[in-house]
């Protein structure tokens, strides 16, 4: 280690033992256990849950005291989006399965209501001439075709199975039956037509005909995300920003609800917990807070921000977005690690002076989170997602109790280390 990292790690170790960082985990759950609740409706667009998730996002800056941004603390905002209000139900030769649980829908399936036969397509039938040209004399509009057996196999005739693939033969839908998980996201637009995707073994080796009902609909969705700030008491025009995405897939008909704990009712938590913790510990520069609306529709709320800041971009010194927050036994990923690889270094040696986290992985550049478009704005940014063995991801299962919260408390604190860090090098440096 050279000299300079030497008198870095100093800093570090110095910021470390001048503060006892107190974040409060049980506040934490508390936030993750309400923005998961059902009357949160998956934080989605059903029955407004994002709405009532950002009302509670809200009150809870002012609880903490935070300087309001925007229109009392909201920037307004609004998009496309299909959903499924009422009702979505399928039967398998009059057994009814459950949505969430044994199937989902493609992202923007179209409304469809009736029954129809069940044809299974194998890679026996795309070589086979005579076979072929039978399928292709049946009114496919009246069937759902099972493709499974398509998927990576290698053809006599390529195009015929490809034409299945694609739908250019206009089946009425497609259904895979094989699916380990069942991962939904959301959509701006309908898709061509229905595609079900049922979990292994809810699908039995033998079905006729399917029933099927699935009203989507369609709206321009106003929301907004959530912003306020604690005023620096030596800086105030520089600032660290914190952000988290509060939004979610809310729900696929009247049953199946998606609470979104670990995305990113997590993040919003540890970004509500930071809130909390530098309302009592007033810092010398500006710290903001964002939770941003429509992440999982394409990263909207902050594409928004960006080309509407409410804060001047050249004023912000770090961006730390939080998204997946809650197990972090396998350590902790930082997404732009190779974009900013000297402050890289620092939260590395902020964790080793903090004995943190196990592991801090690099990552280069994604538009995967609502750092993105900071990015390009040439703020210096990071996403940071914990790693363990949380398995749960856009789908009914990913829910306050299965949690474990594990190295929350650590990455926390590791976070605030950093932030601290930074902030006192760039004041520092601009002093000069």
């Amino acid at each position: 280690m050279n000299r300079i990292s030497i008198g870095i790690l100093s800093l570090i170790l110095w910021f470390h033992a001048k503060q006892l960082i107190a974040q409060d985990v049980a506040y934490a759950r508390a936030c993750i256990k309400t923005l998961c609740s059902e009357e949160f409706f998956g934080r989605g667009y059903v029955q407004n849950g994002d709405k009532i998730a950002a009302n509670f996002i809200r009150q809870e800056f002012v609880k903490n005291k935070l300087i309001p941004l925007g229109d009392k603390y909201f920037q307004n905002l609004g998009f496309p989006v299909i959903y499924y209000p009422n009702e979505v139900s399928i039967r398998l030769d009059d057994q009814l399965v459950f949505a969430g649980n044994d199937y989902i829908l493609n992202p923007g399936c179209p409304s469809i209501k009736g029954s129809y036969k069940i044809l299974v397509i194998d890679s026996a039938m795309v070589d086979n001439t005579n076979e072929f040209n039978k399928i292709k004399a049946l009114n496919l509009k009246n069937y759902f075709l099972v493709l499974d057996d398509l998927k990576g196999k290698t053809f006599k005739y390529p195009e015929r199975a490809a034409q299945f693939l694609k739908n250019t033969l206009h089946a009425k839908g497609q259904i895979y039956k094989n699916n380990t998980s069942l991962v939904w996201s959301v959509a701006m637009e309908f898709a061509p037509y229905p595609i079900i995707y049922f979990k292994t073994g809810t699908f039995p080796n033998l079905v006729l005909k399917m029933d099927i009902q699935v009203d989507a609909s369609h709206k321009v969705h106003g929301t907004q995300n959530v912003l306020g700030y604690i005023k620096g008491s030596v800086q105030p025009d520089s600032f660290i920003v914190f952000t988290a995405h509060y939004d979610h897939l809310g729900k696929m008909g009247n049953d199946a609800i998606f609470p979104g704990a670990n995305d990113n009712a997590s993040g919003v938590a540890m970004m509500l917990d930071m809130a909390k913790y530098y309302a009592k510990n007033p810092p010398p520069y500006s710290v903001a807070f964002i939770a941003f609306a429509g992440e999982e529709i394409g990263l909207v709320g902050s594409y928004y921000f960006v080309e509407n800041p409410l804060i001047p971009l050249e004023k912000i010194s770090l961006l730390l977005n939080m998204d997946l927050m809650s197990t972090g036994d396998e350590g902790l990923t930082a997404v732009n690690a190779t974009e900013f690889p000297f402050l890289f270094e620092q939260l590395q040696l902020c964790n080793l002076a903090g004995q943190y986290l196990p592991n801090i992985a690099p990552r280069g550049k994604s538009a995967n989170s609502d750092h993105h478009y900071f990015t390009e704005a040439g703020v210096p940014s990071f996403f940071f997602y914990l790693r363990g063995k949380y398995h749960h991801y856009h789908d009914v299962e990913d829910t306050y109790e299965a949690l474990t919260m594990s190295k929350y408390t650590e990455a926390f604190k590791l976070l605030i280390d950093f932030a601290d860090w930074r902030m006192s090098h760039y004041l520092t440096k601009n002093k000069k």
